[in-house]
């Protein structure tokens, strides 16, 4: 009875060892399958790497034209608000050299004006009174 129970045993063996070979012959498709999408992966991200480079690289150009743009329009108007206020403070500087001649010119007239009266005070006949 023992040699017919180590038969058993081997051909349970043998049987569970043939399984396990045709587990091994699947689980080598499958990773050769797992390998392969493995590698269209990488294809794929390269690809998809070098196109997203090259549109950033492209967004990139076109923001730092747009800003360089932006920047001599911004240059292009501060230069002419430089201009307007340099032309507003020599106008104004102007207005002032005008008003402190026209005060000059309208004290002068009354120190002429009062001159004028001190004078004529001296031509009035002496008062009844006096």
């Amino acid at each position: 009875m023992g040699a017919m129970a180590d038969r058993d045993y081997l051909a349970r063996i043998d049987a569970h060892m043939e399984r396990g070979n045709e587990h091994m012959e699947r689980g080598n498709v499958l990773m050769g399958q797992v390998h392969e999408e493995m590698r269209l992966t990488r294809e794929f991200m390269a690809t998809e790497l070098d196109s997203t480079r090259i549109f950033a690289q492209q967004m990139i150009a076109r923001v730092d034209r747009l800003v360089r743009d932006n920047a001599k329009a911004m240059d292009r108007m501060v230069d002419g608000i430089d201009r307007n206020t340099d032309e507003l403070v020599r106008q104004g500087a102007q207005r002032e050299r005008d008003a402190a001649e026209a005060r000059e010119e309208s004290r002068a007239g009354r120190q002429a004006l009062l001159a004028v009266i001190d004078r004529m005070d001296r031509f009035d006949p002496p008062s009844a009174a006096s």
